[in-house]
């Protein structure tokens, strides 16, 4: 599990399109989509119902979804703040 994929499991989640994900970081929609399911394959369960053109997370991706949200706001807030004391010095 690469925290890239978690990152891009959160943003789709969040903005209900993995192409939406991809322009943000500026990567093809299928790499969005092939490192989400990877990671469905790492932990051996869907994270988002999917039809042909919308994707919908599931009870195991809202579980997962809410867990993340605060892991990355504690790890983006302690990464901002060791970069703030980086730079008064």
């Amino acid at each position: 599990m690469e925290l890239l994929q978690l990152r891009y499991f959160m943003e789709s989640a969040q903005r209900g399109s993995f192409a939406a994900t991809a322009e943000q970081y500026m990567v093809p929609a299928t790499s969005v989509s092939a490192a989400v399911r990877r990671l469905e394959q790492e932990l051996g369960c869907q994270l988002f119902d999917r039809t042909s053109n919308r994707i919908t997370l599931n009870e195991n991706g809202v579980r997962l979804l809410q867990t993340l949200e605060e892991v990355f706001a504690k790890l983006d807030g302690t990464v901002s703040a060791l970069s703030q004391k980086e730079d008064t010095r």
